[in-house]
């Protein structure tokens, strides 16, 4: 996989229309759909949009997502204590399209909000400032956070071809430095010095999606800061990066190993030419599942641990020993 060291300066071609495909190291200008999306049928039918964010710290993972959908919206946030291996809070609400907003951009004057009853979800990050402002509010759940950028290193983004003339764009950061608090039935707990990561995602998707990802993100069995994003299916390695020493490091495409009919064992996520080679513990799940005739959809993650080893060019063998993440299992109609 190629990695271009600069994001193009807009997604579309000014002369051609066309999307810039490609894999960046940095975060992507405002998404514009252009002519693929003129037909308001076809934004209704195809534009998803989400913002997921997730904190890990010796405590405790956490994750929220806000995700709009032409016709539907949902959010969701879950607490899992890491120590009891147990979920301590996992609340999800679904409602019309007008409930969410997903807005154009993952990095600077990023805003995504999800307010329905008595949820209300809000990230954002005002131009000309560095840091995200975190604020969710579920039931049995508070949490307010700030994640700073000025330490983290670059965002990777990608703009991919799907069948059918569509495209997905995604910027992913990881390794921000958190502060602020978070309530889970009624225990507190700080977030200063835990780390989090985040998707922005926003793109014309096939009515057919699936794929397998995994996110982690904490130190190396050296002590060293690393995070992982590992996709299989949907854009494929097209994502799957390593954020090591600062920098962005592509790594092999690799494919997910579990048991559908029982995902709290073991996952093994390997790569066929031997450069990855991790398992993946878990200790909770967030599972929804909905038929609706025409959209259907099955969506399980699952916070827990990886372990094992990742080979990388030039490098000596990395390994990670109860690293904090996700992974996940969406096959969807929509």
């Amino acid at each position: 996989m190629q990695i271009h060291r600069t994001p193009p300066e807009a997604i579309l071609d000014p002369t051609t229309q066309r999307p810039r495909f490609g894999t960046y190291v940095g975060g992507l200008p405002p998404v514009v759909f252009g002519a693929a999306a003129k037909n308001p049928l076809t934004r209704v039918r195809r534009e998803k949009r989400w913002f997921y964010v997730a904190l890990a710290s010796d405590e405790l993972i956490c994750a929220a997502a806000i995700i709009r959908l032409g016709y539907a919206a949902n959010a969701f946030a879950f607490v899992v204590d890491r120590r009891e291996g147990r979920t301590l809070c996992d609340e999800t609400s679904k409602g019309p399209p007008f409930s969410a907003f997903v807005g154009d951009s993952g990095g600077e004057g990023c805003l995504a909000s999800y307010h329905l009853g008595g949820n209300h979800l809000s990230v954002s990050r005002p131009v000309g400032q560095s840091d995200y402002v975190i604020d969710v509010r579920m039931q049995g759940l508070e949490l307010q956070a700030r994640l700073g950028t000025t330490q983290a290193p670059p965002a990777l983004g990608v703009v991919a071809a799907l069948r059918e003339g569509l495209f997905s764009t995604t910027e992913k950061r990881a390794l921000l430095t958190a502060s602020g608090s978070l309530v889970a039935r009624g225990r507190k707990f700080s977030l200063d010095g835990a780390l989090a990561g985040y998707d922005f995602t926003a793109g014309l998707l096939e009515r057919h999606t699936a794929w397998r990802w995994g996110f982690g993100l904490g130190r190396t069995s050296d002590g060293k800061s690393i995070a992982l994003n590992l996709t299989d299916g949907f854009v494929g390695d097209r994502e799957c990066v390593a954020w090591i020493d600062g920098e962005v490091v592509p790594l092999s495409a690799v494919r997910f190993s579990f048991d559908r009919e029982r995902p709290l064992s073991s996952w093994q996520v390997r790569a066929p030419d031997d450069s990855i080679d991790l398992h993946f513990t878990p200790s909770a799940l967030h599972a929804e599942r909905h038929d609706l005739g025409i959209v259907r959809s099955r969506f399980l993650q699952l916070a827990g641990e990886f372990s094992g080893r990742i080979l990388v060019p030039g490098r000596e063998p990395i390994r990670v020993d109860r690293l904090a993440g996700v992974t996940e299992d969406q096959d969807t109609y929509w």
